[in-house]
């Protein structure tokens, strides 16, 4: 009997002890249950690759504006007739004919600019640099110079020339008989005439006009850079 009554409180107290112990398997199942804390990061995830998906379509559509256009072709230069005449025979091939343009409108442009301050000028810079490109422009370009070319053609440089026919630029350069004038008086200018026999007919200074007569035969002029026909 005693040990009967020994066990009953024994056994309360085992039982009262199984109660109040947690399941053994209570924790995994409170780990589980904490498990959702981590899948708010699966919504971060999507909303990362929603703007790339954003911007891929504009890239597409530039990619395909991009291989619908063509290379336009290079413009034609358009001229009008007066200056299709000046071009004609001076453009090389692969030149630009707007650039061999702008060389001979150049030139008009310095020598116009020149003839309304002092047409003589041109006339003498005609003499002294008789490049046939400028002659081609002012016949074609800048006609209102012909009259100053025409000058320039029976006028001559310093040099020696023979006296016949005026064509001071010939491979053997000759002047018309005639009288002449330096454009400006220089210091040391010279000019000498002489006769087919080589006697010297005069000398001068070039401070006045100096006729050359039919018995001229040669005529040479040093420092006075330029001769222009009375």
């Amino acid at each position: 009997m005693l040990t009967a009554g020994l066990l009953v409180p024994l056994l309360g107290t085992a039982t009262a002890c199984t109660a109040s112990d947690p399941d053994p398997q209570g924790t995994p199942k409170a780990a589980a249950t904490s498990s959702p804390s981590t899948s708010p990061a699966s919504p971060k995830a999507g909303a990362s690759s929603s703007p790339a998906s954003d911007q891929a379509p504009p890239a597409a559509s530039e990619e395909q504006d991009g291989a619908g256009q063509s290379p336009q072709p290079a413009p034609v230069p358009t001229f009008n007739e007066t200056e299709q005449r000046f071009l004609e025979g001076k453009v090389p091939e692969g030149m630009d004919p707007n650039a061999v343009l702008q060389v001979g409108q150049e030139r008009c442009e310095l020598l116009l600019t020149a003839k309304s301050a002092d047409p003589e000028a041109v006339i003498s810079e005609l003499i002294t640099s008789p490049l046939a490109e400028t002659s081609e422009a002012i016949t074609v370009l800048c006609t209102d110079l012909l009259p100053e070319l025409e000058a320039a053609a029976l006028g001559f440089p310093d040099g020696e020339f023979a006296v016949a026919e005026a064509a001071p630029q010939a491979e053997k350069p000759s002047i018309a008989a005639g009288t002449y004038r330096p454009y400006t008086v220089t210091e040391g200018c010279t000019i000498s005439v002489f006769t087919a026999s080589g006697a010297t007919i005069g000398e001068y200074d070039g401070t006045v006009p100096v006729t050359i007569g039919a018995d001229a035969a040669r005529v040479e002029s040093s420092q006075c850079y330029s001769w222009l026909r009375v």
